[in-house]
């Protein structure tokens, strides 16, 4: 049998007999109607005005409340819903107040106008922004107080409170553009970093269970251990970037369907980028993952193997958030020349169009380079590692034991 036809058969069944199998089948319907839930669930039930519970005690509280909802509220749109309101709880004991505080009957108590009793202050604890408002709304009203003396008026104050008061001039002209692709390109690199931690798990245990099953033995009697590890990744890999892109798919038309925000329009060279470097990344670590999987006998044993190239998945996320911020700092730079971050950084900076074109252009051709070797080396420790059971193969054992 030849080399692709061993491979194709290979992918064949896995794509057969996993397809059909009802864990794939019950997974992917879960995954569509929790994703489907997700968008459409918070428009029918979701509150769209915030509500707090604030206690009184004492007098010239009224004020201050009213303009920490005239400060919140002051960028809400014409006849739309109120971005929060504050209920006011009247107290005429102090203690009454506390012990209100204490059962989580109101978030915090105002006294006198000049006091603010909160349960704790910093940490986790208490709400932050009820007590940042009040504090803002207060400072407000002191300042409307002295401003009224010349002449000023409370609206022109909440307007100041509310405002960018200087003018803010940009060297590089505003590309309207620029924030759009950078969204984009970051949403894409949440999905790599989904697939890659997913489906490279799937292809991992899977061929973990063949090992554990004895299956493989009788694989390897028509087929080379290379077109085994190739055939799995493709299947695998093919199944689960079905099941993905039918949830990203009925993610997108529960969001056009609800209007929930609008889609950012995508460019064919973004499109392009994101397409490219997503099966770059995935293909890389596909071929990692399913090395790994032939290193153990227990399916148990396979998240152990697995951490190493999800601590490197889990970098290369961070590195991107790091050239979102600063795409042409040396970071971002140096993520661009290492394959196992590249299809993390490089969608980032091309979509900031902050990459030169010798850049990206020797970024695919490194990746590619690790990935065709990754390819080589990953068989041969397969075929190093397959048919030894009984515990965790070590990388060097495996790599010797291809050539016995």
């Amino acid at each position: 049998m030849s080399g692709l036809q061993g491979l194709w058969q290979v992918a064949r069944r896995e794509v057969t007999q996993r397809g059909r199998s009802k864990a794939y089948l019950i997974t992917t319907a879960i995954l569509l109607l929790l994703v489907v839930a997700i968008v459409v669930l918070p428009q029918l039930f979701g509150e769209e005005t915030e509500a707090f519970r604030l206690g009184a005690l004492g007098d010239d509280n009224a004020e201050i409340v009213q303009t920490a909802e005239r400060l919140a509220n002051a960028n809400d749109e014409p006849g739309g819903p109120a971005s929060i309101s504050i209920e006011v709880v009247e107290f005429d004991e102090r203690e009454r107040a506390i012990g209100a505080l204490e059962a989580n009957e109101v978030e915090a108590v105002i006294v006198d106008g000049g006091e603010l009793i909160v349960e704790r202050t910093g940490g986790f604890f208490g709400d932050a922004s009820l007590v940042s408002l009040l504090q803002r709304a207060a400072a407000t009203v002191a300042l409307e107080e002295i401003v009224a003396q010349q002449g000023e008026t409370a609206a022109s104050v909440i307007d100041l409170m509310t405002s960018d008061t200087l003018t803010t001039t940009s060297l590089t002209p505003e590309d309207a553009d620029d924030e759009t692709r950078g969204v984009v390109a970051y949403a894409g690199l949440l999905l790599l970093y989904g697939a890659i931690l997913l489906y490279g798990t799937w292809i991992l245990t899977g061929i973990t269970e063949e090992k554990t099953n004895r299956v493989v033995e009788v694989l390897l009697s028509t087929i080379k251990p290379w077109q085994l590890l190739g055939g799995k990744i493709l299947g695998i890999g093919v199944l689960g970037i079905s099941q993905f892109a039918g949830t990203v798919a009925a993610a997108l038309i529960a969001v056009e369907v609800t209007g929930v925000f609008d889609l950012p329009a995508l460019d064919v060279g973004t499109a392009t980028t994101l397409v490219l470097w997503f099966i770059l990344g995935f293909l890389l670590f596909a071929v990692l993952f399913g090395a790994a999987g032939a290193l153990v006998s227990r399916s148990e044993d396979a998240q152990t193997v697995a951490f190493p190239m999800s601590m490197v998945a889990v970098v290369g996320f961070f590195l991107s958030i790091t050239a979102l911020g600063d795409p042409e700092g040396v970071a971002a730079i140096v993520g661009t020349f290492i394959p196992l971050t590249a299809p993390f950084v490089v969608p980032v900076r091309a979509a900031l169009a902050a990459i030169p074109a010798w850049q990206y252009a020797l970024s695919i051709v490194v990746t590619l380079g690790f990935t065709v070797a990754g390819v080589f080396v990953g068989g041969r420790i397969y075929a190093g590692a397959l048919l030894r059971y009984g515990g965790r193969v070590g990388v060097r054992d495996a790599w010797r034991g291809a050539s016995e």
